[in-house]
């Protein structure tokens, strides 16, 4: 102990000199600017003010939400010229990083992921986005950012109220309702690699309490060639130098109607997200490959996609003066398919592919009395696997004309249900101090085995100490279920996981918010302890009658997460800073109180200036400290078990011009080309995008 505690100040030290000099550059900023003629086009209060739903399934300002709340606003998204959403958690939100995976777009929340991103509930309007067999929702191009009014991120455990998957966080995306728009808005972009963009949003109101949007775009892009020799990829199959693909997108899109009907509402959307994989991601992957050598299969190159159909009805009413009632139907269809290299060397590749759809409801009931609120509600999940199969390729081929076998079944087909009942009170225990606490239990009746049984519950205390200040503590438990890929998949990689366990969180949260100067400032400063269990571990060393995949990980860490803001004029400056300490772990990749392939440190510095009334300037400072990330060589004795990557400074801007109707905008990311690396669940780091151009233009045609 006295040994972390030593550990902890020498690294404390090192992580505060950076906070300091953030606080200190804005404070004294603020205090050359602090006279009446100091304008805002929102103020901070207004800004800190903004009505969020997602926290407490009611509507609440960020001050009063019972854990962490980040909301990021259309006008953020416009000041960085966001492409996708896996850009604007790791910008904006602290605690999120960026981490690899062989075919997906993945981010960390706190220290945790898998090789997908399926610890964190995405969800739009409140309707989940993950898939139900593969619990992932990849945060890429599928998900349309210009048709966002604001984005809302609960950081911690959100299973309280949300049950499964929302281990981590809950990233709730609200849309723009048609009469904000009130028009059409046609956008075009384009720029090096290949970028190739297209969006269109329109919306108008259609009465009293009837309004409707519209929304569509496609992105692809051929992406950037990294050139890299043999040995860089640490694998001894590969002779020859080759490239990387890096930023490489296959026809994404997203298409979606947002409705309401007097007391109904209506989600329609359908949309698709896929990368190429830098390098091989089959058999041993990581390993160089020519994409050149491997002809379309069911119309697909290379790569994984997902393809998702949704469809909500909502219905809403006030049964009297303190009553709700709030109920939806909805139902989901699923396909992922990925086209996968093999072996690059004798041009070897599969196919895996699989179908699942759910169908489902939800009711709940909000009774609202003097002191606060009582929320309870029930929900029905049914999901099923239709359908799936695998094939691979003779050797040499390269195209599945020829397989080895017929194919072959990939998961089972079958059906599970998971039965949910929740609770929430938030009761004014005095004028100053705010109790938020509620549970929610889940029974999930799997297709084989065990059923699951998990009771998630949350307890918060908000105390205003003034108008300006308050203090939050909270505790918190979630829950992931492993998923039916995972359980049911006929691939060797998995046998023998049919047993596995949901992984579960505990997490403590103590949040301090401010706003300083007159409310020039807002400063928001959360610490976070947190025990992860039965994360799932794949062992590397077990034999053909032992289980690849096993409940055999837990991690238990602390971080400090920082947010600042302030708006000076014309000058607008958001900041954000994260630190994470592994306490210890037990086959959970660590080194000390290094975390594999987390930076222990990490922050960005977001800075706006209004030139005039209709131009904007825009960089992002991003800094991402030295990481563990050890090399694990392909049939090779180059193996690095204790590396690190170093640490990186990217550089980020934009120019936009916009008045009433049109928008232009020139966007660089990367601004110094600089070569930097990341890990994840990869065998060794990958090289990240170099200097990337991006150019728009946006025109709206109002009604």
């Amino acid at each position: 102990m006295i040994d972390i505690l030593k550990a902890t100040s020498t690294r404390m030290k090192k992580i505060l000199l950076p906070l300091f000099c953030i606080h200190f550059f804005i404070g004294a900023f603020a205090q050359q600017h602090t006279d009446d003629s100091t304008y805002f086009s929102m103020s901070i209060d207004e800004l800190m003010d903004i009505e969020v739903t997602t926290a407490s399934l009611q509507a609440e300002s960020t001050a009063k939400t019972p854990v962490p709340t980040t909301v990021i606003t259309r006008e953020m998204i416009d000041a960085i010229g966001a492409q996708h959403i896996k850009e604007i958690l790791t910008t904006y939100v602290p605690g999120f990083t960026a981490v690899e995976d062989h075919n997906e777009m993945n981010v960390s929340t706190r220290g945790i992921y898998a090789s997908a991103q399926q610890k964190i509930l995405f969800m739009i309007n409140g309707h989940r986005l993950n898939s139900r067999s593969y619990s992932m929702a990849n945060p890429d191009f599928g998900i349309n950012l210009d048709k966002v009014k604001q984005i809302e991120v609960v950081r911690g455990p959100g299973s309280s109220l949300y049950g499964n998957v929302s281990l981590t966080a809950v990233v709730n995306i609200i849309t723009l309702k048609g009469e904000d728009l009130d028009g059409t808005r046609i956008k075009i972009a384009g720029g090096n690699y290949g970028q190739r963009y297209i969006s269109t949003i329109a919306g108008t109101s259609l009465g009293e309490d009837s309004d409707i949007l519209l929304w569509g775009h496609y992105y692809n892009a051929l992406g950037e060639e990294y050139k890299m020799k043999y040995t860089a990829d640490y694998s001894s199959n590969t002779t020859e130098d080759g490239v990387a693909y890096l930023g490489s997108a296959q026809g994404n899109y997203d298409i979606g109607v947002q409705a309401s009907w007097g007391h109904f509402d209506f989600l329609f959307n359908t949309s698709r997200g896929k990368i190429q994989q830098p390098f091989s991601d089959g058999g041993g992957t990581g390993e160089l490959y020519d994409r050149d050598d491997y002809d379309k299969v069911f119309g697909e190159n290379t790569g994984l996609l997902q393809e998702m159909k949704r469809a909500k009805i909502g219905y809403s009413t006030s049964l009297n003066e303190r009553l709700d009632f709030k109920a939806e139907v909805y139902g989901d269809d699923a396909h992922i398919l990925a086209h996968l290299v093999v072996a690059p060397r004798t041009r070897k590749n599969s196919v895996v592919s699989w179908w699942d759809r759910d169908l489902g409801g939800i009711a709940q009931f909000t009774y609202r009395y003097p002191g606060g609120s009582i929320l309870t509600g029930a929900q029905v999940d049914w999901m099923e696997v239709y359908d799936s199969f695998w094939a691979t390729s003779t050797s040499g081929s390269g195209i599945l004309t020829t397989f080895q076998d017929t194919t072959t079944l990939l998961l089972d087909a079958g059906q599970e249900v998971i039965y949910s009942a929740f609770t929430q009170a938030r009761h004014q225990l005095s004028k100053s101090l705010l109790l938020n606490a509620g549970f929610r239990y889940d029974l999930k009746r799997r297709h084989e085995g065990e059923n699951i049984k998990a009771l998630s519950p949350r307890i918060a205390l908000i105390y205003e100490v003034s108008p300006l200040h308050n203090i939050k503590f909270s505790y918190a438990k979630s829950f992931v279920d492993a998923p039916y890929w995972y359980r049911y998949n006929s691939l060797p990689s998995y046998a023998g996981s049919r047993d596995l366990k949901p992984e579960n969180l505990q997490t403590f949260q103590l949040t301090v918010d401010s706003r300083l100067l007159k409310s020039k400032i807002y400063n928001s400063a959360n610490v976070f302890y947190q025990t992860l269990n039965d994360f799932i571990f794949r062992d590397p060393e077990a034999d053909n009658n032992e289980p690849r995949y096993r409940n055999a990980g837990t991690l238990t860490s602390w971080g400090l997460e920082e947010e600042v803001r302030t708006k000076l004029g014309d000058f607008d400056l958001t900041a954000n800073a994260t630190y994470q300490y592994a306490i210890e772990a037990k086959d959970y990749e660590v080194n000390g109180s290094d975390i594999a392939n987390i930076p222990t440190f990490t922050s960005n510095i977001i800075g706006t200036y209004n030139i005039s009334r209709h131009v904007m300037i825009n960089a992002a400072f991003k800094y991402i400290s030295s990481q563990f990330s050890p090399i694990v060589a392909l049939g090779s004795d180059v193996s690095v078990p204790d590396h690190y990557t170093e640490a990186a400074i990217v550089i980020n801007t934009g120019v936009r011009y916009a008045n009433n109707n049109l928008a232009i905008d020139l966007r660089v990311r990367n601004v110094a080309d600089k070569e930097y690396y990341q890990g994840g669940s990869t065998r060794f780091p990958y090289p990240q995008q170099g200097r990337w151009i991006t150019g728009s233009l946006q025109y709206t045609f109002r009604n």
